[in-house]
């Protein structure tokens, strides 16, 4: 059976057309995750910085990028099987990380 797959990739949700030698099935993966907060406190450019503000700072990005890679996996698991993928989107593909490679 062959399956090709058109992706939308936007940065709140991805829609996911699969076609097969069954029919059509379009899916959304939705992500809930707000814009990347910013760091509250001082600037290092206005004056002192407290370390436990950049650890703060290192916990939201780790959090962050949890959720994203999530979003992507998601994404991934969609699609891994198809034989061919056509792209759509507002935001570029992003560089394949290695924990990915097959």
């Amino acid at each position: 059976m062959r399956t090709k797959v058109g992706l939308w990739i936007d940065h709140r949700k991805s829609t996911i057309v699969t076609v097969t030698d069954k029919g059509e099935k379009i899916g959304l993966v939705i992500w809930r995750v707000e814009k990347q907060s910013r760091r509250s406190g001082d600037s290092p450019l206005k004056g002192s910085c407290e370390p436990h503000h950049v650890q703060a700072e290192d916990s939201h990005q780790r959090t962050f990028t949890e959720h994203l890679n999530i979003y992507y996996d998601a994404i991934i698991a969609s699609i891994r099987d198809a034989e061919g993928i056509a792209y759509e989107g507002g935001l570029r593909v992003p560089q394949r990380p290695s924990y990915y490679a097959s």
